[in-house]
């Protein structure tokens, strides 16, 4: 059973748009989708407005986005009529250097806690704040790195919540061709070969034939060819990389 009231079965045998609405016949305003603005979130928003889901969309403005990235989550706003929240951390960027005596996204071992700051604390205090019981992310297998094996649904145990991933087994493909489909809104650094787009600090463009998450923390890549792939947000990613190092 993938839930008390949803099986494997059931939520595997449907479609995206109706894992929607199964997530959303049990948890009605409990769940938060959390969205990044990027090519899955567009998918997910446009999934959840046809559904007309209760879902919460949650979008954490981590103070160090595009403005490109901002410009897209009001063009879903406008376009849907989506109840947009958007969440920030305790301290701004300047007030965080302030404390901690540098930028520490410029530092490997800085970058966790600046992605735990801006990143994971506000989800943590959005799950408090609306009472979730469930997260719905836009995770895919093909993402490939730790996201080959994603899962339809798992837990998060730092917030007690189900984590449901319903394009878990979709492609980049799938995901281009419903997002022309339906003319839906997609971040305009997609057509400036950025793959995967983050903090600005923090994202760059791929080259050919490089990785989709090549462009994350490019600056904290070590002499071996390591470098940070995750935020960590995601509670799956993070068990990966814990794992990876054990």
């Amino acid at each position: 059973m993938l839930t008390a009231e949803i099986s494997k079965e059931t939520f595997l045998s449907s479609n995206v748009l109706d894992r929607i609405r199964l997530i959303d016949a049990i948890y009605s305003d409990r769940v938060i989708h959390l969205s990044s603005m990027q090519k899955t979130a567009g998918v997910l928003m446009h999934m959840i407005y046809r559904a007309r889901s209760r879902a919460k969309i949650v979008f954490i403005d981590t103070q160090l986005h595009f403005p490109q990235t901002l410009e897209v989550r009001d063009q879903f706003r406008e376009k849907y009529g989506l109840d947009i929240v958007t969440v920030t951390p305790e301290l701004t960027p300047e007030e965080q250097n302030k404390k901690y005596g540098t930028e520490l996204h410029r530092f490997v071992d800085g970058q966790p806690l600046c992605c735990h700051l801006r990143k994971e604390l506000p989800l943590f205090n959005a799950v408090k704040k609306f009472r979730a019981k469930a997260l719905i992310t836009g995770l895919m297998r093909t993402e490939g790195n730790g996201r080959t094996d994603v899962q339809p649904v798992g837990s998060d145990p730092r917030i007690g919540c189900v984590v449901f991933n319903p394009l878990f087994d979709w492609s980049v493909n799938q995901v281009d061709d419903y997002l022309r489909q339906h003319g839906v809104p997609i971040h305009p650094f997609y057509a400036k070969s950025y793959a995967s787009i983050g903090c600005a600090p923090c994202t760059t463009p791929i080259n050919p034939g490089e990785n989709d998450r090549a462009g994350r923390w490019r600056h904290l890549s070590e002499p071996n060819g390591s470098q940070p792939l995750y935020c960590n947000i995601n509670y799956s990613d993070k068990l990966n990389e814990t794992q990876k190092k054990i």
